[in-house]
């Protein structure tokens, strides 16, 4: 890094003027959250802009000290979207910007309300209307995959679950992890699942087949995880035993380049397919 810095991770990943973009989660020595862009011509040796992304506070956030973290980038036409988690004093919720130039980001509606994290915005409209994923928590319910629809990407609502089944790998909860990849079969998803052992909350990464025109319908949900904290550098750091995605790319060569968090503290990378996920979801 180019700059004092604690930690980076969680990074967002698209593809942008030909090169890889990652937008990073970057913690400085005070732990205050800015995000930053990041770029590659082959996607593992990365040049980091030393200033932040420009992103004005939202009233709400101004009002009650907002700390961000956790973009998402989804493209839609000439538009990027980032979604992002929000913590205040009421919780965690997340909101919605729009770029063009990873220069600025333009805040797109409100927040949501608490306690609603991993929003994910899906790369195209179904049924005419915007889609996301989220994962709210109320409750003892430790949080869910949940879709939601909008006309506008400001009001949102047709809720429903995806009841993804419970395995001891994720147990505890569930929450969408990259955009959603667009497949001939159906809505290709890498989520993370966490498991409560007798010291740690465990993450693992899992992957999941989801309609194209229902995407609260699961089409095929493996008993098995894609990743689990097994490295040094994904089971020391801030928070131990975490492999934590906020962002895929597909190459033009197939590969895909699966960007994650490694124990809240580093950006880390795994490499797939499509075909090689879709046969996992076959095979489990």
């Amino acid at each position: 890094m180019p700059f004092p810095c604690y930690a980076v991770y969680n990074a967002g990943a698209t593809l942008f003027e030909g090169k890889i973009l990652l937008l990073l989660r970057v913690e400085n020595p005070q732990i205050h959250c800015t995000f930053h862009v990041a770029t590659s011509d082959d996607g593992i040796h990365f040049t980091v802009e030393p200033e932040p992304v420009r992103y004005p506070f939202r009233a709400f956030e101004s009002m009650y000290g907002s700390h961000r973290y956790d973009p998402r980038i989804t493209r839609i036409g000439e538009d990027y979207y980032v979604m992002h988690a929000i913590h205040n004093k009421f919780g965690a919720t997340f909101g919605l910007a729009r770029t063009r130039d990873f220069k600025t980001l333009t805040p797109v509606g409100d927040t949501s309300v608490p306690f609603n994290r991993n929003a994910v915005l899906f790369p195209e409209k179904i049924k005419g209307l915007y889609a996301r994923l989220e994962r709210p928590v109320s409750g003892e319910h430790n949080g869910s995959i949940w879709v939601s629809y909008s006309p506008d990407l400001e009001f949102w609502g047709r809720s429903m679950p995806v009841d993804l089944p419970r395995h001891l790998w994720c147990e505890q909860k569930v929450g969408a992890g990259a955009v959603p990849i667009r497949t001939e079969r159906g809505w290709l998803e890498i989520y993370h699942g966490t498991q409560m052992t007798a010291s740690t909350e465990n993450y693992f990464l899992g992957v999941c087949l989801l309609d194209a025109e229902d995407p609260s319908r699961i089409l095929k949900a493996p008993k098995r995880f894609v990743l689990a904290a097994e490295k040094p550098y994904e089971c020391m750091g801030q928070v131990p035993n975490v492999v934590f995605t906020s962002g895929a790319v597909v190459l033009e060569d197939g590969t895909v380049n699966v960007y994650y968090g490694g124990a809240d503290t580093r950006v880390c990378l795994a490499q797939t397919t499509i075909a090689e996920l879709l046969d996992f979801c076959d095979a489990y």
